[in-house]
């Protein structure tokens, strides 16, 4: 069930028909001066399930309304006591209750809150919507809710690791936090792993002052292992100098896969517009190849024709062309996944529509914290509960090289 508050301070459904919708506001206008969370969703819970009925009887002539009855159910760690209205023939069931002896919903913080902390530029800010909407006694609620977020984020960088991972995705993204009158810049370095279910999961997230630099990678790295990686199938990162050298001496049974998409990006910067346009379309042509050698050879042909006018960026993709190929090594359906450091870019995509929502920046480290680790558990808790669909069609033929890999390369 999705539930947010509108700025009018009615409670909507985005599942529900408009005309439940309309129900719950009359029913809750007017009457949020002294309530808590708790018994907000409560009202919320019993009115729409009610409204739901009106619904059911219109389409439903014959059956008729026959009271309610007294349940509870739990949304997160709140228990809630909800009226479950019934009609004679016992055919309605309310779609908003959990299934068939259930008595929680999928794993939610509390809407309302978690809403707040998501758009508003700081915790205090989304205190004040609280008060605005008649709800400050439910501020220590947020406190709490807030700071779970945060001590979740603390002990992702701190939490045991599998041994093994099919997919290692390291990217890093500058942001700006404030600091007292003045904005400091900050790097996050993010480390992505896809394990051998083909899941994926966000292995750390750790805030730096200043740009990126390699030392900062090598300490997040180093956490990796101390943490308990070992095996590493495949690394993807984009070329920040320095660090491939780093990740082959700590990963040395791991292919290095670097990021394609930076590679386009790269190559927008040192050649003329229509020359990057024909470069990129090159480039889609030998993601395509259907072997290694054919890549490997139209990979030649690429550098030739734009050597003359590039001839330092071209060197450097000539020494790496093995790091930008290695996908093509990997089973046909999860090349894609394999090709670019896009995992991470899912995340980095979350904290940007955060950053703008705060505008432009972030009101303290703390705030930051908490808007990734609501970006996390998203994605975590939603498209990528289950394993990715590109692994899954070929996790068999992953996990089979991965042992061949890892019982033959010394």
């Amino acid at each position: 069930m999705s539930t947010h508050t509108s700025p009018s301070g009615s409670v909507a459904h985005s599942s529900l028909p408009a005309e439940i919708e309309a129900e719950i506001d009359q029913a809750l206008a007017g009457g949020l001066a002294h309530m808590s969370v708790r018994e907000l969703l409560r009202l919320a819970l019993s009115t729409a399930a009610s409204a739901e009925r009106t619904a059911y009887l219109r389409g439903h002539p014959r059956d008729k309304g026959n009271g309610s009855y007294p349940r509870s159910v739990e949304i997160g760690s709140l228990e809630l006591p909800v009226d479950v209205p019934r009609t004679r023939s016992g055919d309605f069931r309310p779609t908003l209750l959990p299934g068939p002896y259930q008595r929680s919903y999928p794993e939610e913080a509390q809407p309302l809150l978690l809403a707040l902390l998501t758009a508003a530029r700081s915790v205090n800010a989304a205190k004040l919507a609280l008060k605005k909407l008649g709800l400050a006694c439910s501020e220590e609620e947020l406190d709490t809710v807030a700071q779970e977020f945060i001590e979740d984020f603390e002990l992702r960088n701190s939490r045991p690791l599998d041994p093994d991972l099919i997919a290692l995705f390291l990217d890093g993204k500058y942001v700006e936090v404030k600091d007292g009158d003045r904005l400091r810049p900050a790097t996050l370095y993010v480390a992505v792993g896809l394990d051998r279910e083909g899941k994926k999961r966000v292995l750390a997230c750790v805030i730096r002052p200043g740009r990126e630099s390699l030392e900062e990678w090598k300490r997040v790295l180093r956490s990796l292992l101390e943490r308990g990686l070992r095996r590493v199938l495949i690394a993807v990162q984009d070329d920040f100098s320095g660090l491939l050298p780093v990740m082959q001496s700590l990963f040395p049974k791991a292919d290095v896969q670097l990021c394609i998409v930076h590679m386009q990006r790269n190559a927008k910067s040192h050649l003329a517009k229509p020359d990057a346009t024909e470069f990129i379309q090159r480039l889609r042509t030998i993601k395509a190849s259907y072997s290694v050698e054919r890549a490997a050879l139209e990979f030649e042909e690429l550098c030739q024709k734009f050597e003359p006018t590039a001839p330092t960026f071209i060197a450097a993709l000539r020494k790496k062309r093995d790091h930008y190929l290695c996908f093509l090594s990997y089973p046909e359906f999860v090349q894609p996944t394999l090709s670019t450091t896009n995992v991470v870019e899912a995340v980095n995509g979350q904290l940007e529509r955060l950053r703008r929502n705060s505008g432009g920046y972030f009101q303290s480290e703390e705030n930051l914290k908490l808007k990734l680790a609501i970006a996390m558990r998203g994605l975590e808790d939603g498209k990528w509960l289950r394993p990715c669909a590109d692994a899954r069609a070929c996790i068999d033929q992953l996990n089979a090289l991965f042992e061949r890999r890892m019982e033959t390369i010394p």
